[in-house]
């Protein structure tokens, strides 16, 4: 019974890597739905009628979209 409690502290820092790897993958992950909702965004605003559209705000927002993958 004790080399089980043992064997458990021994792997402790194991568990700090695997908790630090899932939070930086929730980062990695909440990083990635900003990026999505700002694609959906675009999107939305791209399929509004022509008289309905900001064109501003599609220029603001497009101008945005474009500089982050230059």
């Amino acid at each position: 019974m004790f080399g089980r409690v043992k064997s458990r502290r021994a792997g402790g820092g194991d568990l700090e890597a695997r908790v630090a790897a899932l939070e930086a993958a929730v980062q990695e992950n909440r990083a990635l739905n900003v990026r999505l909702a700002e694609l959906t965004d675009v999107v939305t605003e791209l399929l509004l009628p022509v008289a309905a559209r900001d064109e501003e705000r599609l220029e603001e927002i497009l101008a945005k979209y474009r500089g982050d993958f230059s």
